[in-house]
């Protein structure tokens, strides 16, 4: 793991920008004290970092194994202190209902986010999917499933071949479903790790009765995989993040020239690294204390080189003026500094959750989730004499509780939290009397025929309350984070490689297009803002300064939002007006 950090943090030097680096380097540490998954656990709800680009994410599992291995031998020790088995089988049986009921607890009763009440901080800590996903107590049902088989017996039992071979075919077939039907959607690890934890430990009982079994996982190339495993393990991730960081998508070519790398490099890494330690007196010549200090020189310059890496975080230069870009939270830090400085009277903090009052008897709302969020610099640069507020929460679309639409959250707490704000800021509506302007934001989570009926319904009821109430259409996305894509170092990057590696995805510009389109169709009192943003189809991402608009792969930058705004002026007031 150390050597594997190593490069990691070399290559990372060498590829990552600013941002990406720094979390690099944290996640590092967090790796090296076994606590990976905390680290990315805490980060849930702060940085819109995707997976894709965190080089040591998938040590997070190796940190919930490590915090395993410090707790179980001392219940196990417990359990068996008993002279009776039954006791140590119902002790871990106990634990394990208890680590699947904490899954219940946080992931369908939403326990973590009353425990939050009101602070969005602890909010992020406590989100139920996150802390189930990366703690190990959410973990022990998995682990207590193969204790119980052993405590059981059930490794000595005696199975009939036949019996054996139809149970592991069986068996493999449902793990093989299980891979292709989960995924990064799928709630985990709860109701849907146990099915996975269960055919394994099925799997694993039969496989030695069952010829097929043996024929399947006892070839020499499994037995070889097998042996590779773990150095496997290590490098596929940050292999797969560099190799995307340098071309891009991976194609089919890339997929097999990828898997070759990963297996050479995990080669070398189990021949040089893991069996030199596990197997000193094979691998080595040296003896006694002169192999101790032989082995040891390999650790000790590892440390230092990882930690006089840190020491370059900050070079003077690493990442040319010219490509330079705020990172995601100093986005929203300075939207928030800016744009968020002070309560209007008869705005409920609970609904508007960013607030700028200008001392105006006119107010501009902007009503939605992030989308709506991310436009509050533009519209209050557009609208420089007005209070500005905005009814933001985070994925809850405004769309969300009204005509059988439901934003999904993992959390039923949190969909019901969505709906009630939502129907909050219509009661609101109705009983506030002064001058407003209302939009509507849009963030293409549904399709038009869904979005534009219930969007209909809602100007018509705002407008009933005497309202102006406008649908603001969503810009079109770069599907990808070009501020971060273009903040790179130019040692192994050129300028052009790095303009070819973020090029912009045409086939998705297109579906968003048609999608605006569509929705405007069907839409009362909206402004297509995809007019303006992409005059004759062909869209816009760089602003007039040479600055990408977007902070990430969905979000309006500040001086994004400002620009697009101001660029769409002509045609959000020609709608208004008429």
């Amino acid at each position: 793991m150390l050597v594997t950090s190593l490069f990691t943090v070399l290559a990372g030097f060498l590829l990552l920008g600013d941002e990406r680096f720094g979390l690099l380097l944290d996640s590092t540490l967090a790796a090296f004290f076994s606590v990976s998954n905390i680290y990315f656990w805490s980060q849930v709800g702060y940085f819109d970092v995707d997976a894709a680009v965190k080089p040591l994410l998938h040590t997070w599992s190796l940190g919930v194994e490590e915090q395993f291995y410090l707790i179980w031998p001392l219940l196990m020790l417990f359990a068996l202190q008993g002279k009776s088995k039954v006791f140590g089988v119902a002790f871990v049986a106990a634990l394990g209902i208890a680590s699947f009921a904490l899954n219940w607890l946080f992931m369908d009763l939403g326990v973590g986010d009353t425990l939050a009440g009101d602070s969005e901080v602890l909010k992020g800590f406590l989100d139920g999917t996150s802390s189930a996903f990366y703690l190990m107590p959410f973990r022990i049902f998995e682990f207590a499933i193969g204790a119980a088989v052993y405590l059981l017996g059930l490794d000595r039992l005696k199975i009939r071949p036949l019996l054996a071979d139809a149970v592991f075919f069986l068996s493999a077939v449902c793990l093989v479903f299980l891979m292709v039907y989960l995924t990064e959607e799928s709630v985990f690890p709860y109701y849907n790790a146990l099915w996975v934890s269960l055919v394994t430990a099925v799997l694993i009982l039969v496989s030695t009765a069952s010829r097929l079994g043996q024929v399947i996982l006892g070839n020499a190339p499994m037995v070889f995989i097998g042996g590779l495993s773990y150095s496997l393990y290590l490098v596929h991730w940050p292999l797969t993040v560099y190799y995307r960081a340098v071309y891009g998508d991976l194609l089919v070519l890339d997929c097999v020239a990828l898997l070759v790398l990963m297996f050479a490099s995990a080669w070398m890494l189990n021949v040089q690294v893991e069996n030199r330690f596990r197997y000193p007196r094979e691998v080595d010549n040296l003896r006694g204390f002169s192999g101790f200090i032989g082995r040891s020189v390999m650790p000790i310059a590892l440390v230092s080189g990882v930690l006089s890496i840190f020491l370059l975080s900050n070079v003077e230069g690493r990442v040319p003026e010219h490509r330079i870009s705020p990172s995601n939270g100093q986005w929203r830090s300075m939207e928030k500094k800016q744009y968020c400085t002070g309560k209007i009277v008869g705005f409920p903090k609970a609904i508007f959750t960013c607030q700028n009052n200008r001392n105006s008897q006119h107010t501009v709302v902007v009503w939605g989730d992030s989308h709506a969020m991310h436009l509050v610099a533009g519209v209050s640069e557009l609208y420089p004499d007005s209070n500005i507020a905005i009814a933001y929460k985070s994925a809850c679309i405004s769309q969300s509780g009204f005509q059988g639409v439901v934003q999904g959250f993992k959390s039923k707490k949190l969909v019901q939290e969505c709906i009630d704000r939502n129907k909050g800021f219509l009661d609101w509506a109705e009983q506030y009397q002064g001058e407003t302007l209302i939009f509507i934001s849009n963030a293409k989570r549904r399709k038009p025929k869904q979005i534009a009926p219930i969007n209909n319904q809602h100007i018509r009821q705002l407008q009933s309350f005497d309202h102006q109430a406008f649908v603001l259409g969503d810009f079109i996305r770069p599907g990808s984070e070009l501020a971060q894509c273009y903040s790179v170092p130019s040692y192994l990057l050129s300028d052009k490689m790095v303009e070819d590696r973020c090029a912009l995805n045409k086939a998705r510009q297109e579906r968003e297009l048609k999608y605006s389109k569509q929705l405007a169709t069907l839409s009362s009192n909206y402004i297509p803002v995809h007019e303006s943003q992409c005059p004759d189809d062909q869209c816009r991402f760089i602003d007039d300064k040479g600055r990408v608009n977007f902070r990430d792969s969905h979000h309006l930058s500040l001086t994004g939002s400002i620009f697009e705004m101001s660029q769409a002026r002509e045609l959000i007031e020609r709608v208004i007006h008429d």
